[in-house]
Parts: structure tokens; sequence; C-alpha cells
């Protein structure tokens, strides 16, 4: 195939692919998600899209209430050599989507944490936002405490590491440890770390601590070398950032919170009509199947949906189950003007059930026999100094004649309890035969 032909055809399976995918984006039962996902397929396809077919407004089309900034534009080499895996790559994207718009829980609840910046290009952009130092009255940055150049981890380090610039210098906790806080210049991003910890929020690994404690010496009892020092506060913060959920702006935390409870209503979209074509004749129809069975083409979930996620009528019930799961994942801040201090609010589940139910009357006799803990309880050990014991009692007959002992009882001490209950029994039975003649 010539190579005009080869692009041409290329073009035109790209055109199709990128129409499908936004209207599948339409498609989406949340609003943010619609805006956020058009957005990104936008801006995905003019990455890699030759610069002399670029328009003026490229660089002005990030959504600056998302804070989602264009892709880099690819050069034409990286562009032929990349086309035929992202067009593979954007159909799995596109099956994705289908099966979001139809109901499957796993794909619909991880769209909407892309949307929402729990994982993803947001979640980085809300990270930028909130590792910024706080703000003084006048709109400036807090300066830094005695130095106005570097930090005071990155002063005692000798290093102008990034990630460094965010600590406090360490102070000892114990004879052997030393704990390093997040610094004060940054409290909205400690007291996210601090609130996530303690609520244990966490989508794949939870947050190990809200800081970090390091050994003061190595292992052979050695003041702890500079390098291996740097490394372990990076190691920290890397580890933290990744598992960090950063807060979502107040109005969408509000937003999620009045659809959870019915104050505000869900945005669904609807579906465009599908254009009736004619049908085809039977010798159309059937050199359709022959294709199809030669092509040997596999269906995807989105086309033969079946198991556990199957498809799910989206319909407000569903929509606030899939947003209370998403709002115990956010949260918001607040300035607390009284205490000083930012605070963190994160969503609580709505499952909880009112006690009422389990006030209602019952019959006393349901119940009775058990302890508070629904068990039966266990009867005392009988004493040694009983008269009877329990071989005593298994008797083979009702009226008694005969009772088992072992062979070796006529040979135990005539203290025994065994040889008691023996001699006892024969007198009775030598009673009960001279009654009897």
């Amino acid at each position: 195939m010539p190579v005009s032909l080869q692009q041409s055809a290329s073009n035109l399976k790209s055109l199709h692919l990128l129409r499908a995918l936004l209207r599948e984006a339409t498609y989406l039962p949340d609003a943010t998600a619609r805006t956020y996902f058009r957005q990104y397929v936008v801006n995905r396809y003019k990455a890699y899209q030759p610069k002399q077919n670029a328009t003026a407004s490229f660089d002005v089309q990030a959504v600056e209430k998302y804070r989602h900034r264009s892709f880099k534009r690819r050069q034409i080499a990286i562009i032929n050599d990349r086309t035929r895996p992202l067009l593979r790559k954007g159909q799995k994207g596109l099956n994705f989507l289908r099966r979001a718009n139809q109901g499957e829980i796993p794909c619909l609840q991880k769209i909407l944490y892309f949307a929402y910046g729990r994982m993803g290009r947001r979640k980085y952009a809300l990270l930028d936002s909130l590792l910024k130092p706080d703000l003084t009255v006048d709109g400036h940055a807090e300066p830094l405490p005695g130095s106005e150049e570097l930090a005071p981890l990155q002063k005692l380090y000798y290093s102008n590491k990034r990630y460094l610039q965010y600590f406090d210098a360490p102070t000892p906790s114990s004879k052997t440890n030393y704990t390093i806080r997040i610094s004060d210049r940054y409290s909205r991003l400690r007291e996210v770390i601090k609130s996530q910890y303690q609520k244990g929020v966490k989508i794949r690994r939870e947050l190990k601590s809200s800081a970090l404690v390091t050994p003061i010496n190595n292992v052979w009892e050695r003041p702890m070398p500079i390098k291996r020092a740097r490394n372990n506060v990076r190691r920290w913060y890397a580890a933290t950032l990744s598992a960090l959920l950063p807060p979502l702006p107040n109005d969408e935390w509000d937003n999620i919170r009045a659809m959870i409870l019915k104050e505000k209503h869900i945005s669904f979209a609807k579906r465009r009509k599908p254009v009736l074509e004619p049908e085809p004749a039977d010798e159309e129809r059937f050199a359709i199947a022959i294709e199809e069975g030669l092509a040997l083409y596999t269906p995807s979930r989105a086309n033969k949906p079946a198991g556990l996620h199957r498809p799910h009528t989206i319909n407000v019930k569903f929509m606030r189950r899939l947003y209370t799961r998403l709002l115990m994942l956010c949260c918001k801040l607040d300035y607390d003007v009284e205490h000083k201090k930012w605070r963190a609010t994160w969503g609580d589940s709505m499952k909880g059930i009112s006690p009422t139910i389990y006030t209602m009357p019952t019959d006393g006799t349901l119940f009775a026999g058990v302890d508070a803990a629904g068990r039966v309880p266990i009867p005392p050990k009988k004493s040694d100094n009983d008269v009877e014991t329990d071989s005593v009692k298994k008797t083979r007959l009702h009226k008694e004649a005969y009772v088992r002992f072992p062979f070796f009882a006529d040979y135990l001490p005539k203290t025994h309890p065994v040889r008691k209950d023996l001699d006892r029994w024969k007198k009775k039975r030598a009673a009960a035969a001279s009654e009897s003649e």
C-alpha cells in the first residue's frame, strides 16, 4: 500500500475513534467527568497532531478549573512510530468508557476517581497547589525562619533538593530516633497528611506515619551518613505523596455531598437516538457474516458483558452509592479562625442504620437460656464428693438391673470411688435377690 494511502486510512480511523471517544464521554452520568474526559481526549489528540495542522488556540485549551494542562506536542517521527499502538490504546479506552456507561461498577468508579483527582493527572495538579507554602496577609509566601535561601533540612543536609524544603529540622523523639515533621510553612499539607493517617483513608496503600521517624545512628552505632539521611527523607516523601489524597475544592466537595443527601439533582445525560439504517439484503447479510467469521473477531466486554461485573442500571440510588464511596476518599480544607489552623473534613459513610429497628417488642422465650453474648451457659462441674458418678448412672436397663463397671474394679483399693460404687451396687443386688426369694 502506498504511504499516502496508508496515512489517509490511518487518519480516517483516528477521526472515527476520536468521534466515538467524544460521543461516549458525553454519555457519562457525571457532569465533572464529562468535562474532564472530553478535554483529556482532545488534548491527547492535539499532542499527536502535526505542528502545521495546529490551531492558534492550542496553548489556551487547558481548563483552568481543573488545572489540566495540555500534553507536550510530539515530533513527526514519534507520531508516525506511535500511531498504531496508540490507536489500539484508544480502542481500549473506548471500550472502558462504554462499559462505564453501561453501569459496570469498577469502570464507573475509576472514571469518578480520575475526574475528581483521586488518581491520574488531576491528582498531581491538586497536589501541585497543595505543595505551595502558606500565604501571609499581604498575599506573599511565608518567609523561611532564619534563612531566606534554604530550608532548615536543606541547610542541615547540604543539599538544595526540592523534597527537603517541606520538612523542619530533626528533633530527638527518643535515645535512638529522630522525628522529622512537616514544616509550619506548609500547614495545609501537614493537616491533610495527619488527618488521612488518623482516619486510615486509602485507595491502595495507606500512609505509614504522619511524620518521618529515622534512626540517629547506623548499625555500627556511628552518626548517620548525610547521604543515607537524605535518602530516608526522599523515600518517605515519595511513599507519602503516592498514597496521599489531595483535598478537593470546597464547592466540588459540597456538590458531591449535596447529591448524596438529595439536596441537588444528579445531571444525567441523554443518549442520542441511533440512525435507522435499511436492513441489508440476504446476499449482503451473508457476505457480512462470512467476513466476520473469517476475521475471528473477539467481542470485548463492552459488547458481551457478563459475570460479576455485569451492567447495572444507572439511576439516582446507584449514583448515590458511588458518590458515597468517592466522598469517603475526599476531603476539603477550611481555616479555623479561632484556633488559627487548617481543618480537614473527610466524607463519612451514609450507611448508618437507625437503632429504632432494634427496639421492637420481642417474645422473651425467644432468647431464654442464653447469656448476653447469645451463648448457652456451661453448667458447673460436679465435685468429687458426689455419691454417684457418671459411670454408675450409665445403666443397661431402666430398672438399673445391670451396671457397667471396668473389669479391674474388683482389684482396686476399697477407698477408690469406683470400688465403692461397685460394692454398693453388689449390696443392692444381693438385697433385691433376697427380697425376690
